[in-house]
């Protein structure tokens, strides 16, 4: 019995000894692996400790100047890794009618990392679009966006990221520039962004041109340098670094296709910077692409196209109906130069100078620079008048004078002798110049040559709408920080133009470009024949038609017009021409009126100084954004997909590399930079650390006390 007894405990034993080794092997791979995990963290924080200072991380990206990409960790610079850019394909469909431009814009993100992440990517457009429609695709799923209030908008998709689910978001921060946000992106997912964005092309110089911005220059600036995953030296010296990063042009190609319906016959149709396949379809209309199968996005993308011009005004008309509403848009061309140049006309040119203390220096400087060449290009069957106004209000002579040599340079000597100084009494000058005593036989033009600084902008602007009469009103703002936006109204008021001259060197060319302008008027006191009290008709003041430019009317009624007539005044007689207006579905023209009138209702909002009344603008403004589903200032357009995902993992933000534009070079200190990894899931791990080391301090206890015990 005995016997038998030693035998089991000397099983037992040697299973106990067993045991504890393997306790003991055990305990000291958790004990490893705990400090390995603590070491780890201390370690990952040296490389996550990199300031804010050091990086120059800016903290409002929307407040970029231009188009950009940005790194924004969601737990701030010190707690996300900074990796690699997402990858980008970018497809483009323009549909061109008449001076519109729709655009239909594809671009492809693919998360190659092993995490979630959440991407940001802040993207130019051409000036004065307007985003409209916006979606994702999630493999075969399809996500429409819709336009709402944009604070709701911005609730809607914090919401759906904090709840683990696809979310998109697209909001205008400047008129050119837009940011798209996608949350809850899965490792390795490809996530397709579809928007469309529309815009009015601008006529100048007897051509339209449309630009598609394609890729955004780096801003350099010096900073410290970033700790690099690899030991190298140069890291320790003061270096040059972009926040936009770049690659080189075999990431992020473009495609691009367009239909142009011209309206008209066409002179020319090329492209500035790519190779293009023209296809004509018909007298007006092309099909046109890019060749090669992607180009690269190292440079803008311009087309422009010259219309056939005759000796006579051109109207093209095109209609659009929507849920019992009718949109049309009509365009005037100018006839060509040289016939215009026989129909020149005898002017009244006032010039207004502002000599007040705010112009001294530089300002009265281009002014006068800018007024002596102006008095160059008058013509001897022109008359004209020079006032000046401080604190006080006069001219140079008691009435307007022919522009012959000697009044030239009398005018010429005065100008030489005034200096700035004194107040800013705007309101008598600008009286005196639209009070005309003379007959009015002749086209009467004022050039207000002034840096607007003046705090009546309201006064102002009553005169102009009272006393304009047959006048015509320019300004030119002067210096550098001039009233742009009481210039360029009273510009539009007036039936005028603003020009903006910044610096001396511009001038000479600025002026003689506007000048010339106005040598040419193809065509004014332009009338629609509608009642207004039927239909909206924007711009509200039908401006002059000049050479080198086009005027465009959009018009908004229940009932579409068999036709429409407008008449004006070409040369000393009265031209006429109507168009045929018919039931179709050309798009765009509905979203284009939409656009003008809250362009017009902004500046109206801009110009009242009463809160109610700049709040029932703005209430217009959301009302009829939302209606024709339009991004503004107010609205955002927001998609959200309704499926939960990643409700674990944090987010990471990854940047979104873009081109650098032709011609530049790439700095090496840019070349594929990212940062080590830092705090992701720091939490997560110095937990896990504490756990093992724990667990192995309470087996190492165990296997004691049972070594005690045996």
């Amino acid at each position: 019995m005995n016997t038998m007894n030693n035998y089991c405990f000397h099983r037992i034993k040697q299973k106990h000894n067993t045991n504890s080794i393997m306790l003991n092997i055990i305990h000291k791979i958790l004990v490893v692996i705990s400090i390995y995990l603590v070491f780890g963290l201390l370690f990952q924080h040296v490389y996550a400790n990199i300031s804010e200072e050091e990086y120059d991380i800016s903290t409002d990206p929307h407040q970029s100047q231009h188009g950009s990409v940005w790194l924004l960790p969601d737990n701030g610079p010190n707690n996300n890794q900074y990796i690699e850019a997402l990858q980008m394909q970018t497809d483009v469909d323009y549909e061109i009618t008449g001076a519109i431009a729709r655009a239909k814009v594809k671009q492809q993100f693919k998360n190659s990392s092993s995490l979630w992440a959440e991407g940001i990517y802040v993207f130019p457009l051409p000036e004065r679009a307007a985003v409209d429609h916006f979606r994702m695709v999630i493999g075969d799923r399809i996500i429409e966006g819709q336009v709402k209030e944009r604070i709701t908008a911005k609730k809607i998709y914090e919401r759906a990221k904090s709840e683990g689910k696809k979310a998109s978001l697209i909001e205008q921060q400047r008129p050119n520039v837009f940011t798209t946000s996608l949350a809850n992106i899965a490792p390795g997912e490809m996530i397709t962004v579809e928007f469309e964005f529309q815009q009015t092309l601008e006529y100048r110089d007897d051509s339209y041109r449309l630009r598609f911005p394609m890729v955004v220059g780096p801003r350099y600036h010096t900073v410290k340098p970033l700790i690099q995953e690899k030991s190298d030296p140069a890291a320790n010296e003061t270096s040059v670094h972009t926040e936009t990063q770049t690659t080189k042009n075999t990431n992020n190609p473009v495609r691009i296709h367009i239909l142009l319906d011209a309206g008209v016959s066409l002179y020319d149709l090329n492209s500035s910077y790519h190779r293009i396949n023209i296809n004509q379809t018909s007298e007006t209309r092309y099909s046109i692409s890019t060749i090669g199968e992607n180009i690269p996005s190292d440079r803008d993308f311009e087309l422009v196209w010259k219309p056939q011009l005759n000796n006579k005004p051109q109207l093209s008309a095109f209609n659009e109906t929507i849920d019992g509403e009718n949109y049309t848009m009509l365009t005037l061309l100018p006839p060509d130069l040289s016939h215009l140049q026989q129909k020149v006309q005898a002017r009244d040119v006032i010039f207004v100078l502002d000599i007040s203390g705010s112009m001294s220096g530089t300002s009265i400087d281009q002014a006068k620079a800018s007024l002596i060449t102006a008095l160059d290009r008058l013509s001897s069957i022109d008359r004209f008048n020079i006032i000046w106004f401080n604190d006080q209000t006069d001219r140079l002579f008691a009435e307007t004078v022919a522009a012959t040599t000697q009044y030239k340079s009398t005018a010429k000597r005065f100008i030489d002798s005034l200096e700035a100084g004194g107040g800013t009494e705007m309101l008598p000058a600008l009286k005196l110049a639209l009070s005309n005593h003379d007959e009015f036989t002749r086209f009467r033009q004022v050039i207000f040559l002034t840096d607007g600084n003046i705090n009546n902008e309201a006064e102002l602007f009553d005169v102009i709408d009272r006393k304009l009469g047959d006048n015509r009103l320019f300004t030119i703002g002067i210096g550098s920080a001039p009233n742009s936006y009481f210039m360029r109204k009273a510009a539009n008021k007036g039936r005028g133009t603003f020009t903006y001259i910044g610096d001396v060197n511009e001038v000479q060319k600025k002026t003689i470009t506007l000048l010339k302008k106005l040598e040419t008027p193809a065509l004014i006191n332009i009338q629609l024949d509608l009642d207004r009290d039927s239909y909206e008709i924007f711009p509200n003041i039908i401006p002059d038609l000049y050479a080198g430019e086009t005027t465009t009317i959009l018009v908004k009624g229940k009932q579409l017009p068999t036709s429409i007539t407008i008449k004006g005044d070409y040369g000393n007689s009265e031209w006429q021409t109507g168009a045929e207006l018919t039931n179709t579905t050309q798009g765009g023209i509905r979203v284009a009126w939409a656009r003008e009138k809250i362009s017009s209702l902004m500046s109206l909002r801009h110009e009242s100084a009463a809160e109610n009344v700049r709040e029932a603008i703005k209430q217009e403004v959301t009302s009829t954004a939302l209606q024709h589903h339009l991004v503004s200032r107010y609205t955002s357009l927001v998609a959200v997909d309704v499926t939960p995902v990643n409700v674990t993992e944090m987010l990471y933000q990854q940047r979104i590399k873009n081109n650098l534009p032709h011609g530049w070079k790439s700095p090496a200190v840019s070349n594929g930079l990212m940062l080590a990894q830092t705090a992701t899931g720091s939490k997560f791990n110095l937990l896990m650390s504490v756990i093992l080391f724990l667990g192995g301090i309470l087996m190492y206890r165990y296997f004691y006390r049972d070594a005690l015990i045996s």
